[in-house]
């Protein structure tokens, strides 16, 4: 179960900000991770399906087991690239902001959430995590990589 968690841990290492990483968290799935390479992580971790979606990107939900995470959301664009996940942290499993990464780095730090915005060549994401005590129960990350505007 150890390794299962650590893991889905390694989700979000990938889109986590290097000053910030101090620990694993997803399952090596991130910001612009393809399709298929989510889909074969998660398969072996949960069961879940999705829908196609108008611009031509999909949207999926897993339920997981024996993991820190109850469910995992994320959409793909066009291109089939996650452009944004939402994790769910189950209940007594909530995961403190410091796990996630550096807070003295944040962008926005309360109790209830901690942001931090990272640059990157493609424009960028959010890491987003909400809960209460300074403890996540729910995990976004969301791609800012945003076309120009001309």
């Amino acid at each position: 179960m150890k390794r299962i968690v650590r893991a889905l841990l390694t989700l979000l290492l990938l889109a986590m900000p290097a000053s910030a990483q101090k620990s694993d968290l997803l399952a090596g799935i991130g910001i612009g991770t393809s399709l298929d390479d989510a889909r074969s992580r998660l398969e072996r971790i949960g069961t879940g399906g999705g829908r196609n979606t108008r611009d031509g990107g999909r949207k999926e939900a897993w339920t997981l087991k024996e993991t820190e995470f109850g469910t995992l959301a994320f959409k793909t664009d066009g291109a089939g690239r996650i452009v944004w996940i939402s994790a769910f942290v189950r209940a007594g499993k909530e995961i403190p902001f410091a796990k996630l990464g550096d807070v003295t780095k944040a962008d926005t730090l309360t109790k209830s959430q901690v942001i931090w915005n990272v640059g990157n060549g493609r424009g960028g994401y959010r890491l987003v995590a909400k809960g209460t005590e300074a403890k996540a129960n729910v995990i976004y990350l969301l791609s800012l990589d945003l076309p120009k505007i001309e």
